[in-house]
């Protein structure tokens, strides 16, 4: 039984209540999961940053742009968290690179 204030509070907890379950049932089905708060996106702004040192010329420059790009996502995850993001960013950094 779902009671709200109105009939779109009910509808929206419905649907909140649906993707839950749905959730569920797919880790039970297929349980490989992806590292969240960009740390899967960290990971792939490093290894794409070590390609760019072995390119030469300008090509170098648009690489490790997209490196930037990627390592943007853990950024605005930080900020949003609350935390200094260039600072909690680079101690997330340095600890996928020694681990």
């Amino acid at each position: 039984m779902i009671r709200g204030g109105s009939r779109t509070i009910c509808d929206e907890a419905k649907r909140c209540l649906f993707d839950a379950i749905c959730v569920v049932r797919n880790m039970i089905k297929n349980n490989n999961v992806v590292g969240g708060g960009g740390a899967t996106e960290l990971a792939c702004s490093i290894e794409v940053a070590k390609e760019a040192d072995k390119i030469d010329g300008v090509e170098q420059y648009a690489v490790r742009a997209y490196a930037d790009a990627l390592e943007e996502i853990p950024m605005c995850l930080a900020e949003n968290s609350g935390f200094n993001p260039i600072e909690y960013v680079a101690i997330l950094k340095k600890k996928q690179i020694n681990d």
